[in-house]
Formats: C-alpha cells, structure tokens, sequence
C-alpha cells in the first residue's frame, strides 16, 4: 500500500513503513536530471512494497539528502547531517504512535550513510522503543559483491549508475553524452569537483553499460532488501509476492 492513496482506515494493522531516500546531485552530463540515486532507491523500494502487498506501507520519497561532496556542481542541493539526522528520527517518533512493526529506509545515497546509521542506532538503543528502524544501503557489500561480478569496479555516475537507470528506463540516459571516462578519487573526504572535473569517479564508456545487468542488479537488491526483511523482522514473503 501507499499511504498516500489510502485513508486512515485503511492502514494495515502493524506494518512495515518502507521510506526511500536518495538525493539530488550531479551525475555527469549524461545521468538524469539529478536524481539517480532517488530514483534507484525509490524503485528498490517499490518493488519491495509491490511483493510485501498489504503488509508493507510505502512513503513517498525523501529526494533531497546529504550531498555535500557534490557541492560545486550546479543543481546539486542538500541539507546537513543534523538537519537530515533530526528530520528522520521526528518521523520515526510520530509514526511510532500507531504502532507499525518497523520502519526500513531504503537508501540510495552514499552521502546519506553516516547520517542513517546514526538515527538508527539512536533509535534502535534508546530503550527497546517500537518500531525497530532499519537501514538498507542499496551498495551495502553483498551487492557490492554481487556488482564486481560484472564490472570491474563502482564509483560514481559510471557504467554501473548508468547501467541501473538504463534498466529502469532507457530514456532517461543521455547516450550521446557518454564518453571515455576513467577517473578515481576519495569522495569521502574530498569533495567530487576537486578530484574529477567531470563529476564521474571510476570506469564510463558506452560498451560497459549494459541495461540487462543493470535490471539484474536491481532485482538482486529487491531480494536482498527482502531476505534482510525476513530475518529482522520475521515477515514471510512467498514467490508469489503475498505475505504469509
């Protein structure tokens, strides 16, 4: 369900609120208008909404996250690590009113990580308060694992984002924009324009991006995201996507 199309009646006794967030941040020329993580985490999370049926309630997406090493690149836009930090933890404290058996973000962001793991844990250690937080990073390591199967590394706005988003729709990468790219840099402590002048950190050519290992990947995240589902919260997904 989407709780944006539903009324308070119809609100599943104790769900599973899934919240995807992402960003709004450069990714080269040739990656959508901004929004490539937001957009890879909302469809993870969609899928995940769209197997779990009635027991799982799908917020709409928080687009604008922590991307301050992207600063310098116009259009990229967001808010500090305290403002997303205290943003996330009222919402958990308000939709903790009505009991709902955890609440999973389901992240597309690099940026977002250190913030996330904060809130979870403040959360999660602050007295075995209801509903139990979760955070899933879509490159969390079993992906990552999964992605170097493929390809030969994963940085930022490369074959492997472009191979994603081609995945989920073609139209939205500009193909004649891609060029030879490879280029490396630590984005965790210094900002992207300081380190790659294109924007892009590791391997871009147009031979690498594949849409088929791209939906591939995706459809790894979805089952991932649900494995952890099941063992943290111990919520049955048949292959049928109903929940038992």
């Amino acid at each position: 369900m989407r709780i944006l199309e539903i009324t308070r009646d119809e609100v599943p006794k104790d769900p599973l609120i899934i919240v995807p967030i992402g960003s709004i941040e450069q990714h080269g020329p040739h990656l959508p208008p901004l929004g490539t993580d937001s957009i890879i985490a909302n469809y993870v999370a969609a899928e995940v909404e769209r197997k779990m049926r009635n027991k799982a309630l799908l917020y709409p997406l928080i687009a604008i996250g922590s991307s301050m090493e992207h600063t310098g690149f116009v259009g990229t836009t967001w808010v500090r690590f305290e403002s997303l930090i205290r943003y996330l933890l009222d919402f958990i404290e308000s939709v903790s009113a009505w009991n709902p058996i955890g609440v999973v973000f389901v992240n597309g962001h690099g940026g977002n990580v250190d913030a996330l793991n904060i809130v979870v844990k403040e959360w999660n250690y602050s007295g075995g308060v209801s509903p139990r937080a979760y955070h899933y990073y879509v490159y969390n390591r079993r992906v990552i694992d999964y992605i170097t199967r493929y390809f030969p590394s994963f940085g930022h706005a490369d074959a492997v984002e472009a191979s994603l988003i081609a995945a989920i729709d073609k139209n939205l990468v500009r193909w004649d924009r891609i060029t030879d790219i490879e280029a490396s840099g630590n984005i965790n402590v210094f900002r992207t324009i300081d380190v790659s002048k294109t924007g892009i950190i590791g391997s871009l050519r147009r031979d690498l991006v594949r849409p088929e290992i791209g939906f591939e990947i995706l459809r790894f995240m979805v089952d991932d995201l649900l494995k952890q589902i099941r063992d943290i919260y111990g919520i049955t997904i048949n292959n049928e996507g109903n929940n038992a």
